[in-house]
């Protein structure tokens, strides 16, 4: 077992670095770490819920689910405007601090700009993805990107069950697009086309 406890110890410190050097309102905080000792621990608030467990118990309102989507756009916009990927977004790794989403687990997160990345994922950190949310080419090929990141934002919003007639539907369509060429090229236009159709008169 000792490769596969260096492996999370090595994940657990990727995780713990890359989250606690994203500073933005919708990012979960890091406040403290200690990633030598023996039992490497970290110290982040102790969050109200999560989003997953918000869909289950049906207690968003429209503008609700409105808002919290917006708060994750925003918080992967940050994510991807730091050159990194998050590669495991989806509700259960959105965390509720009072009435604030912050996105969280970045267990799976790369570093676009570093060689050092490059790595290949290895049964245990594949095991902890999930599937729903994965991109075609990233169940066909392993193929990560900002729009494999914009295709799980895609799968996330239909999770929220917005009305059919709502104009919402054709941000999620665009965001799921099966060939990457065709969806959204960043989550800023994804966050624009959001928030516009939002704003847009309900039947």
């Amino acid at each position: 077992f000792g490769d596969e406890v260096d492996e999370f110890r090595r994940r657990f410190a990727r995780e713990v670095t890359y989250q606690a050097n994203f500073i933005h309102t919708n990012i979960a905080n890091i406040y403290l770490c200690d990633l030598n000792a023996a039992q490497p621990w970290f110290i982040m608030d102790l969050a109200d819920g999560d989003l997953q467990k918000d869909i289950e118990n049906k207690t968003l309102s429209p503008d609700q689910k409105i808002t919290a989507i917006d708060m994750v756009l925003q918080g992967v916009e940050y994510i991807h405007e730091q050159k990194y990927l998050h590669r495991d977004i989806k509700p259960n790794n959105v965390l509720r601090f009072a009435s604030t989403y912050k996105v969280s687990d970045f267990g799976l997160v790369k570093n676009l700009d570093s060689a050092a990345e490059s790595e290949v994922l290895t049964k245990i950190t594949t095991l902890m993805g999930t599937k729903k949310y994965w991109a075609p080419e990233v169940v066909a090929a392993a193929q990560y990107s900002v729009e494999s990141d914009i295709y799980s934002l895609g799968i996330l919003m239909e999770d929220m069950d917005f009305p059919e007639n709502s104009s919402i539907h054709k941000v999620i369509k665009k965001s799921t697009e099966r060939r990457p060429l065709d969806r959204y090229s960043s989550v800023k236009q994804v966050r624009e086309d959001f928030n516009a159709a939002a704003k847009e008169p309900r039947e």
